[in-house]
Order: structure tokens, then C-alpha cells, then sequence
């Protein structure tokens, strides 16, 4: 049986690039390990998840676990759906 994955869509934030990209990682790697995507556009390197501590000048001293846990903590708003049967994303309100 396949380990399930989640998919991230994304607006890279490098000064002039603001791609828009999507990546898919396994559910296990962005609970409980690292998650790093490369972005198509400018090719640099987003840290997505650090459930290991490798990171933590870049998670508040590791405080800050998820890409979802910094975005919240800047203000900005979270959506989270879901990729059903034939590739259709649904999201519900919270």
C-alpha cells in the first residue's frame, strides 16, 4: 500500500520571482521528518517542514515546525483541502 502524500501550492517569495509551483511529499516526511521543495522559478530551496531541528534559525529556535505554523505566526491565513477522486481539489471552511 502507498504511503500517503499531501501536495502544497505555493507562491515562491524570492524578490522577482513569485512563481507559482505545486509539490507532493509523504505525509510521514512533513509530520515527522524534513520537507524541502525547490522552486521551478528561481530555483531555490523552501523548507517546508523541520520535525528534526536542522533548521532552527529558520523555525524560531524550532518552535515553529511547519511552513503552516510560520504563516500563522506572520498573521497570514492557511487553507487546507483536499485532492479527491479525478484530481479535484476541494476545500472546506474552517
Amino acid at each position: 500500500m502507498p504511503e500517503p502524500r499531501l501536495s502544497l501550492t505555493f507562491t515562491c517569495t524570492v524578490e522577482a520571482c513569485h512563481t507559482r509551483s505545486t509539490h507532493q511529499f509523504t505525509r510521514r516526511s512533513y509530520e515527522k521528518g524534513i520537507v524541502i521543495v525547490q522552486c521551478p522559478g528561481c530555483q531555490n530551496r523552501h523548507l517546508i517542514a523541520d520535525h528534526l531541528g536542522w533548521f532552527k534559525e529558520s523555525t524560531k529556535d524550532g518552535k515553529m515546525k511547519t511552513v503552516e505554523d510560520l504563516v500563522r505566526a506572520k498573521g497570514e491565513k492557511v487553507r487546507r483541502g483536499r485532492v479527491g477522486e479525478g484530481g479535484v481539489v476541494e476545500y472546506a471552511p474552517e
